[in-house]
């Protein structure tokens, strides 16, 4: 698979967590009028800067890759964490919005480790130089 391939695969992934987090924000905070329209907004929001993102990556911006390089390897390390203490909020809890949550922030982590793989690919070095 080319690195553009990759670039352009991971991208559509994270529209897929973009809805997938919208779905998990109304389930954490409740359906209502409210929730649902900020999910809304963080969709568009989330859609919008991953839109950018990916277009300037596959124009073979090697800056905006060295910054995503440096935040997913750092937010894939902070969500991890953040992972394992909801999980022990969740046993001594047992609340469901504390499963939601763990689960998203296990989502979360799993999708910056594999920007991280992705982006430090030698295909996607080779491809933005």
């Amino acid at each position: 698979m080319s690195g553009k391939a990759k670039i352009e695969g991971l991208t559509n992934t994270w529209y897929g967590f973009g809805l997938f987090s919208a779905i998990c924000s109304v389930l954490i905070a409740g359906v209502g009028f409210f929730s649902i329209l900020f999910a809304f907004f963080g969709l568009l929001f989330s859609w919008t800067l991953t839109f950018f993102l990916g277009r300037a990556l596959v124009a073979r911006s090697s800056l905006v890759r060295f910054l995503l390089v440096c935040v997913s390897g750092i937010f894939m390390l902070l969500s991890a964490l953040g992972s394992a203490k909801m999980a022990w909020a969740f046993v001594t809890g047992w609340e469901l919005s504390t499963l939601v949550s763990t689960i998203y922030t296990a989502v979360l982590a799993w999708m910056y480790a594999r920007s991280f793989k992705t982006l430090t690919d030698s295909s996607v070095k080779a491809y933005i130089g």
